[in-house]
């Protein structure tokens, strides 16, 4: 494992720009399976030079708006877009995903996610980000969709990380998505990444 290096000389973050995302916020009142899951790789976490993700943080991203940075969307082109993900998502059902196993990764750690629920939604979402900005607004990948639990600061080794996440119980849980949320996501050399929610979208209604 080797630590997280955040390089906003390179790439979208060179401008010290902030992004829209479309992603699901768990709620760990709810989920207490879940909470207990993430509790528990944090004890797992805790002799590694890891900077865990805290509650609040915790995210899960299933698109990004990337035609502009979000300084450059004005208030009627968010609500436009606020508009047509609530219109959409509305026929959009809720689901149930199981949450795990967690896993040590090249710069710390993650849950792994049950994906195939989410297709609808991925597909739902990032359609109606191409519908409403065009194609260029909806060229980010995401990779296989996960939620990070930590990031590294300093080298240790990924197979003690690894094994120490095996014994994590409970190793699954049970997460509840019944909404997303449109997230604005900064950045900064020094902290990292930050964001704060623009408007809430349930699903079914």
């Amino acid at each position: 494992m080797k630590p997280f290096v955040f390089r906003p000389e390179t790439g979208p973050w060179s401008s010290g720009a902030s992004w829209l995302f479309v992603a699901i916020l768990p709620d760990l009142d709810r989920d207490k399976g879940l909470a207990a899951l993430v509790q528990g790789c944090r004890e797992a976490m805790a002799g590694f030079p890891i900077d865990v993700v805290e509650d609040p943080a915790l995210r899960v991203t299933l698109a990004q708006v990337s035609d502009v940075p979000s300084t450059e969307m004005d208030d009627a082109a968010r609500e436009l877009l606020v508009g047509r993900l609530r219109e959409r998502l509305g026929s959009v059902r809720p689901v149930e995903i199981t949450a795990g196993s967690p896993l040590a990764y090249a710069t710390g750690a993650l849950c792994d996610l049950e994906v195939e629920p989410l297709e609808e939604l991925v597909a739902a979402v990032r359609s109606t980000i191409r519908d409403v900005r065009g194609p260029a607004a909806d060229t980010y990948e995401t990779g296989v969709i996960h939620m990070t639990l930590g990031y590294a600061h300093a080298a240790a080794s990924t197979d003690d990380l690894a094994r120490q996440l095996r014994r994590v119980r409970p190793s699954h849980a049970r997460m509840h998505v019944d909404a997303v949320h449109l997230i604005e996501v900064s950045a900064d050399a020094s902290t990292g990444f930050s964001w704060r929610s623009v408007a809430g979208i349930r699903l079914g209604v």
